[in-house]
């Protein structure tokens, strides 16, 4: 952490952020328990995100999300190897040097998703995802990112009408009188109809109920029901099969009718001789002399 950058800290961040220092290159857990816990190597201890070289990826925290980190006093030495990083001062820079690769936000829960990074704003990031379309994240609220195996069927699109704005209330105010999808799971997940109200706040109606919000406290956002994405790649892939199958009947129904067709040939010349009796043939001289 730089002098500068330093002075604006608390002096219980400083001492935290010395106490990470000492724990850099050495075997620890973060988090004691739930999806976000892993344990690995602490490779990197930068400004507001540590790096953890886990067995088979490096996952990037978010400090302030960070509940505890414990060492591994018996593994103090490991062979665990550090793969090639990025070399990012802050979290949201960090995310910017990961753009249009594929990527994990959350290592599990709700929140957790895995897509291709098409966009980033200030204070949010848009993930192109397989069940959802682009979905907007609120980067206060991403616990940790990780590097994804790419999912063929988004890699290398790119998807139409991705919100390419400073910030998050802006993405909001495109999606106003829209059916949306806020958050990805749990209790404060809700889909509805998004409505803009005064001072910057949202109110969601749905049926009967109507639920305000405030776009700083949602984790996510994007358009349509959940998992409209996937139905309609299912609905889509279903069709192809549908008319694969349509085209496979009917050129066994075209191969079977030229082939019964080819059975029922005229006869030829050489069929009609074999046909004639030796009687046939001397009635004909008979009756010619007389």
């Amino acid at each position: 952490m730089s002098k500068r950058r330093m002075k604006y800290h608390s002096n219980d961040e400083i001492s935290y952020y010395n106490f990470l220092h000492s724990m850099k290159d050495k075997i620890v857990t973060v988090y004691r328990g739930g999806p976000e816990s892993k344990k690995g190597k602490l490779t990197a201890v930068k400004s507001d995100y540590i790096a953890l070289q886990a067995e088979k990826k490096i996952i990037y925290y978010q400090l302030e999300h960070v509940k505890s980190i414990t060492e591994d006093t018996n593994n103090s030495t490991t062979t665990i190897e550090t793969e090639e990083m990025p070399d990012a001062d802050d979290f949201h820079s960090l995310i910017g040097q990961l753009m249009n690769q594929s990527v994990q936000f959350n290592q599990g829960g709700p929140e957790s998703k895995k897509g291709r990074l098409v966009w980033l704003g200030d204070d949010y990031a848009a993930l192109n995802t397989n069940e959802d379309g682009v979905v907007y994240f609120n980067i206060h609220h991403i616990k940790s990112i990780s590097k994804h195996e790419p999912d063929l069927k988004i890699e290398g699109q790119t998807p139409s009408g991705v919100l390419e704005a400073d910030y998050l209330s802006e993405v909001f105010k495109s999606l106003t009188h829209k059916w949306v999808s806020i958050n990805r799971g749990g209790p404060e997940a809700i889909e509805g109809i998004l409505v803009d109200n005064a001072d910057g706040h949202y109110t969601i109606v749905k049926n009967q109920e109507v639920l305000r919000i405030y776009p700083f406290h949602i984790k996510s956002i994007s358009l349509g029901p959940k998992g409209s994405y996937k139905k309609e790649d299912q609905k889509n892939e279903q069709s192809q099969e549908d008319n694969n199958d349509k085209d496979s009947n009917s050129f066994i129904s075209s191969k079977s009718y030229s082939s019964s067709k080819s059975s029922k040939r005229s006869p030829r010349s050489s069929d009609y001789q074999s046909s004639r009796s030796p009687g046939y043939s001397s009635s004909i001289k008979k009756s010619g002399k007389t």
